[in-house]
């Protein structure tokens, strides 16, 4: 078997997802399919790519060194697709990409509102660090992303740009409902030393993992995290089972046997943000992107946030929405 550019994107994929059934969900076969592909890649390549593990599959010496070229060929592959575009696409089409938010929808019919006529294409990934390597190839146009500090966030690359939307964006913990500390009004963050965690579901790229664990550390204890590479769906059940707790925007909806309360003296923030291709997008596109979405957050705060009953009494966990050409 000859190796093919989508034989790459399945070793890149199951490497980002750490699972094999996560990489097929997310590749559209099913399970024994993509078990046997991979078989027939190593066949091709001469050796094992990935070795289980008690948390999914770790890529072997010879697997970081196919993934390193691998990754390296898809980025100048999707380079040359994305710049191709430019040429091919009818005007009009806005690309955008988002990571995973409950406001998706809704922001998205509210862009439509604003940008009637315009063709939307949208994607979703759970990192920032991926959704930022898309814009720069040009594979989209604008990424909507919420991410931590600077020192650990995916900086912007050249001719990328950056727009807040909403700073700061105080952290809340999920716990489960009959959790010890349920029936506080907040917890401060060293109340939480002797938990368990569970990962942010972004990836150690978006640094959201280093930043949770430098904000603990300089509390005074080391997290102890116990589970990873889950998706939205896959936490809320952990939490709500007693599993784990997790970090959580003001935003979250209600979880099902889980109570969501503010952390103290607020030291974990975050920032929700525009990044957008400045040679392919007008700042006036990018000024209605951001009004859309900041009157969908405000309505989701509204929705969800504001009737949790310690809200009104922690004005300092209540998030700032900055309008735009603020």
């Amino acid at each position: 078997m000859e190796l093919e550019i989508r034989h790459l994107r399945v070793v890149c994929r199951l490497a980002d997802t750490g699972s094999v059934s996560k990489a097929a969900a997310a590749l559209g076969v099913s399970q024994p399919s993509l078990t046997a592909q991979l078989h027939r890649i190593e066949d091709a390549i001469g050796g094992p790519l990935f070795e289980r593990g008690p948390y999914g599959v770790l890529a072997t010496p010879l697997g970081k060194h196919v993934l390193s070229r691998a990754r390296a060929m898809l980025a100048d592959m999707d380079e040359l697709v994305g710049s191709s575009r430019r040429y091919t696409t009818a005007s009009g089409v806005l690309r955008i990409g988002a990571v995973r938010t409950v406001m998706f929808g809704a922001w998205l019919s509210r862009l439509e509102q604003l940008l009637p006529g315009r063709r939307i294409d949208a994607q979703v990934d759970p990192s920032c660090a991926v959704l930022t390597d898309l814009l720069a190839a040009d594979v989209i146009d604008v990424v909507m992303l919420g991410r931590c500090d600077d020192a650990h966030a995916p900086p912007c690359p050249p001719g990328i740009r950056e727009q807040t939307m909403v700073w700061p964006e105080p952290f809340a913990i999920a716990l489960p409902a009959d959790h010890r500390l349920a029936d506080k009004d907040a917890v401060a963050l060293e109340d939480l030393a002797d938990e368990i965690w569970i990962c942010p579901p972004a990836g150690k790229e978006d640094g959201d993992l280093a930043y949770l664990r430098s904000v603990c550390e300089s509390t005074g204890f080391t997290p102890e995290f116990r589970y990873a590479n889950l998706d939205t769906s896959e936490i809320e059940q952990l939490i709500g089972a007693g599993r784990g707790i997790s970090l959580c925007a003001p935003t979250v909806r209600e979880i099902p046997n889980t109570i969501v309360l503010p952390i103290t003296d607020q030291p974990l923030l975050w920032r929700r943000a525009l990044r957008w291709r400045a040679d392919s997008t007008p700042q006036e596109d990018i000024d209605l992107i951001h009004q859309a979405f900041t009157e969908v957050y405000r309505q989701t705060i509204a929705t969800h946030a504001a009737n949790r009953p310690w809200w009104h009494h922690h004005p300092n966990a209540h998030p700032t929405v900055i309008d735009p050409r603020e």
